[in-house]
């Protein structure tokens, strides 16, 4: 792992991460919880449903059991490395049906073994002729130099693919052995020169070409990418962002439906899903994530931490956290140098099948959680017809209080005993469930709420007005609009009562003391648990729900996953695009409320706003153009439920359409609204 270096980014990305720890070591969340804004691609479906992963350090450093940074960190020479280390590696022990059965018994869908880590050691019977050992004359991998006999990666595929065990592998970008590089402090290398990068990128690609072809591998899991991001590669940033796209394009080309982490540049939005090496996100991201985790702080072999080893609670727990959180979870083991696993690992491994086997529908195609707040007893995660609560503190009251949901329930019961319902009430904003009086799990005891439809949290992603301070009392969820003293009390609220607000992230709400939106106006963008604080505590007799028009979003279409795209800075009349979401003003966009009900939508990239140019026919593409006022820029944003939304043009009434499974770079276009999903948008705040 890259565990020893962290980019700025990283070190940004590890703050967020910070907050206050609960019992298995994560940060305990308070994040808003609006409904997903990303369509998972087609290709990414198994993974995504999968949900737990085996990772598996395995190299020559195993035999030394140092741990996989001991060539960088013990400041090894390569040649004694290469024969005191590399050399010595036999795992006669590994055995390739006993690992991929654990991995099958403790719930893994998937995992991913080190083919080639930092050290540049091949696990595999490479033929690439630059990867040798310091005399030239030897081919640096497990057949040619360490003489082992069989192929180890083609034997735990095929174990794990009669188990139904997705297999993947792992691959070092950079290389401390290759004769092109030398190691430099933080593991990072430098090359020999511009040539001789060029021809070291193509081999990595020869050797790349070899694991394609050799095992077809159903995922690709990059490292060693954490070099600085100059305008051009020099001998020591020599890999950039330009690199990685390259990369994960020529890997796409070979295998379009391979799944490809994003360290083939990190922190940069590329790849197919991101990765949380040093600590379980505070909220879901953006994008398709996941955490990876050791059991006791080595990733390869370390006799020194076998002493180290976390109790399965703990990742029982970090694995729900994680799903609840819309990411998932690889954990690692590290064999010995003979290929044994560890009894640690065992222990572990045994322990979560155990919890797997009765609970893992909670975990496997299941979601994030609907609540805005972790409650303090867990967390919770979902499936279309099911909420599942995590209980980590069972109540000593023989009362579960679960946030309440819009859903019309069925029935409650624990997991463990399916075919006993629970009796509940429903009240007070909880559901309230009559539970047993002890845990019926030490690790998490889960109780399950069937529903119809998928479990949505009382307010989830809207802003929500309360007639006491912190979120309590009655309670009216509020859409986007405009709310007289008679709308705010059919809606539940009334005039003058409202003590506190949930405002998710962009959104506005403007109160204002009179009726029709006249007198003293104030505006709330974040959550507010006591109005008293803020000097307008029961002052509100009318308000307005709009988008914070300071705020950005990706507007990002239902059916295709892609963001709506201005191209750059373009001519006006350019067509307005849809794009794979990254990291670019291009896709981000303001949604200024013209106080009409309508909304103008603001490019970052180049000023110019979205524009149905008049258009009345199905199909004709969305433009954009410099701000005039007129009605074919101006846009009615209705939310559609679920957090899901239509952007209507004011002069002609059609809606922005994606189009259906589009490939990137296609044109946005209008077509008249139906219930159709390519008509469906989802706003993802970026700033």
């Amino acid at each position: 792992m890259s565990s020893a270096h962290l980019s700025r980014r990283s070190l940004i990305k590890a703050a967020a991460l910070a907050g206050g720890v609960v019992a298995f070591g994560l940060p305990q969340a308070l994040w808003a919880a609006p409904a997903q804004a990303y369509t998972v691609p087609s290709k990414m479906q198994w993974w995504y449903q999968a949900r737990f992963g085996m990772f598996i350090h395995f190299g020559s450093y195993s035999y030394l059991g140092h741990g996989e940074w001991a060539f960088s960190a013990e400041n090894w020479s390569k040649s004694a490395y290469q024969t005191q280390v590399s050399q010595q590696f036999n795992p006669t022990a590994f055995n390739a049906a006993a690992i991929a059965q654990l991995a099958a018994d403790a719930g893994m869908k998937y995992l991913v073994i080190t083919a080639k880590h930092h050290e540049g050691f091949a696990m595999w019977n490479s033929d690439v002729p630059s990867f040798t050992d310091t005399t030239g004359t030897r081919l640096y991998n497990l057949h040619d130099y360490a003489g082992v006999q069989g192929d180890l990666l083609a034997a735990l595929k095929t174990e794990c693919e009669a188990r139904g065990v997705k297999f993947g592998l792992y691959y070092s970008i950079l290389d401390w052995n290759h004769p092109s590089q030398t190691i430099r402090s933080g593991g990072v290398t430098t090359m020999a020169s511009q040539g001789a990068r060029t021809s070291y990128i193509a081999d990595m690609k020869a050797q790349l070409q070899e694991l394609l072809d050799r095992y077809d591998p159903a995922l690709l899991w990059f490292d060693g990418d954490w070099f600085g991001e100059p305008s051009s590669p020099t001998l020591q940033d020599w890999w950039l962002k330009s690199d990685g796209e390259d990369l994960y394009n020529w890997l796409i080309a070979r295998k379009p439906q391979l799944v490809v982490n994003e360290r083939v540049k990190r922190d940069l939005g590329l790849g197919d899903y991101a990765v949380a090496e040093f600590g379980v996100p505070a909220a879901p991201l953006e994008r398709q994530w996941e955490r990876c985790d050791t059991m006791n702080g080595a990733w390869g072999y370390n006799g020194g931490q076998e002493n180290s080893y976390r109790p399965v609670k703990d990742f029982v727990q970090e694995l729900v956290t994680c799903v609840s959180r819309d990411g998932n979870f690889l954990l690692n083991i590290g064999p010995k140098g003979d290929g044994s696993v560890t009894a640690g690992s065992v222990t572990v491994l045994q322990g979560l099948a155990s919890w797997m086997a009765t609970y893992g529908d909670s975990v496997h195609g299941a979601t994030a959680s609907p609540y805005g707040t972790d409650p303090t007893w867990g967390t919770a995660t979902k499936k279309d017809g099911k909420l599942y609560a995590h209980v980590f503190a069972w109540p000593s009251g023989g009362v579960l209080q679960i946030p309440a949901l819009t859903n019309t329930i069925s029935r409650v019961y624990l997991m463990n005993n399916p075919s006993a319902s629970l009796s509940y009430t429903v009240s007070g904003g909880q559901i309230n469930v009559t539970v047993p009086s002890g845990a019926p799990d030490a690790n998490d005891s889960v109780v399950c709420v069937e529903v119809t439809g998928i479990p949505t949290a009382v307010g989830a992603g809207r802003v929500t007005a309360f007639k006491d301070v912190d979120y309590s009392a009655a309670s009216a969820v509020l859409t986007l609009g405009s709310y007289t003293s008679s709308q705010l009390t059919a809606a539940g609220v009334g005039p003058s009562s409202i003590s506190s607000l949930r405002v998710p992230r962009g959104y506005r709400v403007t109160g204002y003391s009179g009726d029709n939106f006249t007198g003293t106006a104030w505006n709330f963008t974040a959550d507010t648990p006591d109005l008293r604080t803020t000097g307008n505590n029961d002052a509100i007799a009318s308000l307005k729900v709009t988008f914070n028009p300071v705020t950005y979003f990706r507007l990002i279409n239902v059916t295709d996953g892609l963001a709506l795209d201005s191209g750059g800075n373009v001519a006006s009349g350019s067509n307005l695009k849809q794009w794979t979401p990254v990291d670019s003003t291009n896709l981000q966009w303001q949604a200024v409320d013209l106080g009409t009900g309508y909304y103008r939508l603001v490019n970052r990239t180049n000023g110019m706003v979205a524009d149905g140019w008049g258009s009345t026919d199905n199909g004709s593409p969305a433009r954009q153009a410099a701000w005039n006022g007129g009605p074919n820029q101006q846009w009615q944003i209705t939310d559609r439920g679920n957090g899901q939304y239509s952007i209507a043009n004011r002069s002609t009434g059609l809606v922005l359409d994606g189009g259906g499974q589009v490939p990137s770079g296609s044109v946005t276009k209008q077509w008249t609204w139906t219930t159709s999903t390519n008509l469906l948008w989802t706003l993802q705040p970026v700033t």
